[in-house]
């Protein structure tokens, strides 16, 4: 027979029930945080340890198994972020900014580490961390690049391996003999910039350098938009240009901007290889024939002029250009074949002269004269004409042209649409 509890054992038993739920809540919160046997600890920094200002790690170990939902970060017991795994699930890194403001304060810090599974547990705390100045100045900023955009405007970019930069300075000057100033102040964080509004008959020099508290690193290497090399003891060639004269020949010409060179050499590549000097000219030299020994045709190369003092040397701007015949060659062998069911005429040829980059298509009957009907990519050697008409003779010919020049005409080919 059922008998209803009394109220003392109702009581010891919601006490029972109450205590299971506590003990297993701190169970799956969090671990003791100075027991050896903690799930997650900080090996560094240690206790009493130092940290410098700018980007510090946080060395620490996880205990199998795991499956990390998230960790976060405190630092004086105010929560500073959260830090996810990395995409396959294991341990992500932690490092934390410092910067002046935090120099001769000591910071205490700990990890909370989150399972998936609804747990989390806390690491050690590590205590009286000292934060130091670091009195080296900044690492001299490296891999100085431009970007060119159309409407006058470019982008600089560059790298730096130092620990925390206050900011960058973007330094800048107009052609040779203009004079290096302040342009840009720039975020330390930042790694590239935009200079717009450029004048592009002008040549624009660029050069970065890094500052903190313990004052500013050196410059960079110099980059400038016509792509030049010069110490500003000699001052380069500028203005090199190449164009093709005759069968293979090409001709180099250049302004010469110093009067303290010995000799100036050319130099040639292959498109992607290593320069070779191909002449040595005497000072004040502005011009050079390249004769074409070596070259391929229809091989691209670049040029560009060194310029040689007692103690130093500048590089010119670098020009591309590809090394044609002089003239280009006709197509050859055109046929052409009428289909009377279709009523098309279709033309086909050869060509072997790579330059060509289009085809003209031109076509008269007996009572006109030769007329373009269709200018065609060279990549086809064939053409159908529906453009006809019934009962008339068509006499068709054909050129090649590469933008700037045509070729002679190919042989002519008369076919009746009967």
């Amino acid at each position: 027979m059922y008998k209803p509890l009394n109220t003392r054992m109702k009581i010891f038993f919601v006490l029972i029930t109450v205590l299971i739920f506590i003990s297993q809540s701190c169970a799956d919160l969090s671990s003791d945080p100075n027991s050896s046997n903690s799930k997650i600890q900080i090996s560094s920094p240690s206790n009493n340890g130092t940290m410098m200002e700018g980007y510090n790690e946080i060395i620490y170990s996880l205990a199998q198994p795991f499956s990390i939902k998230f960790l976060e970060l405190y630092i004086n017991g105010t929560f500073i972020k959260n830090i996810p795994p990395n995409s396959n699930g294991t341990l992500p890194s932690i490092s934390i900014q410092l910067d002046s403001t935090y120099f001769g304060q000591k910071l205490n810090l700990y990890l909370i580490y989150y399972d998936t599974d609804g747990t989390s547990q806390k690491s050690n705390t590590v205590t009286d961390v000292l934060v130091t100045n670091d009195n080296r100045v900044p690492f001299t900023p490296y891999n100085l690049a431009l970007l060119k955009f159309n409407n006058g405007s470019i982008n600089i970019s560059w790298k730096d391996s130092s620990r925390y930069i206050e900011k960058y300075e973007l330094w800048r000057k107009v052609n040779l003999d203009g004079e290096y100033l302040l342009h840009q102040e720039l975020s330390g964080k930042a790694y590239n910039t935009n200079d717009e509004n450029l004048d592009t008959s002008k040549i624009y020099f660029y050069k970065v350098r890094g500052y903190k508290s313990s004052g500013f690193s050196s410059f960079s290497d110099e980059i400038n938009t016509a792509g030049i090399i010069s110490s500003g003891n000699l001052l380069p060639p500028t203005n090199l240009s190449a164009r093709v004269k005759g069968i293979s020949n090409v001709l180099l010409n250049w302004i010469d901007n110093s009067d303290n060179e010995n000799y100036f050499a050319v130099q040639r590549s292959s498109a992607g290889g290593i320069f070779n000097r191909i002449a040595a000219l005497t000072k004040n030299s502005t011009t050079y024939l390249d004769s074409g020994n070596g070259v391929v045709i229809g091989s691209t190369y670049l040029y560009r002029i060194v310029a040689y003092s007692n103690e130093d040397s500048a590089i010119s701007n670098s020009i591309s250009i590809k090394i044609t015949s002089g003239t280009l060659l006709p197509p050859t062998n055109l046929t052409a074949a009428y289909n009377s069911s279709v009523r098309v005429v279709q033309l086909n040829w050869n060509s072997s002269d790579n330059n060509i980059l289009y085809f003209d298509i031109e076509r008269k009957t007996e009572l006109s004269d030769f007329t373009l009907i269709r200018r065609i990519d060279a990549s086809n050697n064939l053409y159908l004409d529906f453009s006809i008409e019934t009962n008339k003779v068509y006499t068709y010919r054909i050129r090649g042209y590469d933008l700037s020049r045509f070729s002679a005409y190919s042989n002519e080919v008369t076919i009746p649409t009967l």
